[in-house]
């Protein structure tokens, strides 16, 4: 199933957020669960 160009964008949009955000933190578990979110978010995406 295709997405539409506004999906993609907000589906990079969240991606970019929340690496920038990872990058950002220090405290290590709370980089690597965002990182995991992040995958999650973009493994959803792609079985959809």
């Amino acid at each position: 199933m295709a997405i539409s160009e506004k999906e993609l964008k907000l589906l990079l949009n969240f991606v970019k957020d929340n690496i920038k955000e990872a990058k950002e933190t220090k405290d290590e578990a709370v980089r690597d669960d965002r990182l995991k979110k992040t995958l999650d978010h973009i493994q959803q995406y792609l079985e959809d």
